[in-house]
């Protein structure tokens, strides 16, 4: 068994291979409201594309 200590060591290690702003991203989407945020900008986005031209399918191709 690893100590928490060492375990700590070694995520901290790990953690200075990344840039902040991955860090800083890391960090938001463990906030549930950051998550929520986000979705609810996204689904403005996908509304608000879908009224300026209904008839483009070109949004939603695989």
């Amino acid at each position: 068994m690893i100590s928490s200590g060492k375990t700590a060591t070694l995520v901290r290690e790990k953690e200075k291979r990344f840039s902040a702003r991955l860090l800083e991203l890391r960090a938001k989407i463990q906030d549930e409201e950051y998550i929520d945020n986000a979705i609810q900008r996204i689904a403005q986005v996908i509304s608000k594309k879908l009224m300026e031209d209904p008839d483009d399918d070109t949004l939603f191709r695989d």
